[in-house]
């Protein structure tokens, strides 16, 4: 089954500490949920450091990458469809990539 990587875009804004507990709750449940959907259930990310061909630099961007979930599903529609679900998209952003095997 193709396997789709949701990445987490930005830090999460709460109002409040309860609405970020019960945020991470909810995400908790949905993450639970996924079952054997879920190849991997999460792999949070710190802020990155850029290397280039121009050298090396930090920058905390605001949508800057902070995680992944990897989850195996029928197709595009169907791991949308769960990403809807996630309740990470009520404070930030995930974006759906096909994750391909690669061959040499």
């Amino acid at each position: 089954m193709p396997q789709f990587g949701l990445l987490y875009v930005g830090e999460p804004q709460f109002s409040s500490e309860e609405e970020g507990q019960d945020n991470y709750q909810r995400y908790m449940a949905w993450l639970n949920g996924l079952g054997d959907a879920a190849v991997n259930r999460g792999i949070p990310m710190g802020p990155p450091t850029r290397v280039d061909a121009s050298g090396v630099s930090s920058d905390d961007r605001a949508d800057r990458l902070t995680g992944l979930t990897i989850v195996e599903a029928e197709d595009m529609a169907a791991a949308i469809e769960i990403a809807k679900r996630c309740p990470y998209i009520e404070v930030a952003a995930l974006d759906v990539v096909q994750i391909f095997e690669m061959t040499l």
